[in-house]
């Protein structure tokens, strides 16, 4: 569960002196700041991209992420109603494990404040504005379109990097 952590500041000026047309003012000041600092946003993976089988003769695989199940599904949770932005690497290279060959990954993006991938909408913008929900939670559903030409079977490395901030 998030909290939030009130800070109360209180600046008392007691005594601030000042000489005016030769008398001396005695004034009280009370300065009263409050901020409400919110803890971070925690991003939740509940399932990595799952590509799936690639058969023979495909010249790209693309992973949807308004309607695939192999999308990779993602949840934010904060303060409630809180309006939030998500940059994410667009694109990104990876490498295969044994013969270093790289293979080129384009990430898409779709969310709702709801857990339906069937009612996301895609992330137009990067950064993309959101606002998560009465119980401060936003999903993200990851999807990608790679080129299966000359691609080598075996392992392949690479960071998908996603950055959540409040706005």
């Amino acid at each position: 569960m998030i909290e939030n952590m009130n800070i109360k500041i209180v600046i008392l000026i007691l005594s601030l002196t000042s000489i005016i047309l030769g008398q001396e003012n005695r004034s009280s000041i009370s300065l009263n700041i409050e901020a409400t600092i919110a803890d971070q946003i925690e991003v939740i993976t509940i399932s990595d991209i799952d590509a799936g089988i690639v058969l023979p003769g495909q010249d790209e695989k693309d992973i949807s992420p308004l309607t695939d199940a192999g999308a990779g599904i993602l949840k934010l949770q904060g303060q409630p109603q809180s309006s939030i932005q998500i940059s994410y690497s667009k694109q990104i290279t990876m490498t295969n494990v044994l013969s270093n060959q790289p293979l080129l990954m384009n990430y898409k993006l779709s969310g709702s404040a709801e857990n339906d991938q069937s009612a996301s909408e895609y992330l137009q913008t990067n950064p993309a504005n959101v606002y998560l929900n009465a119980e401060g939670v936003y999903y993200i559903w990851v999807g990608c379109r790679f080129s299966l030409l000359d691609l080598v079977p075996g392992q392949y490395d690479g960071d998908f990097n996603i950055e959540v901030d409040y706005n």
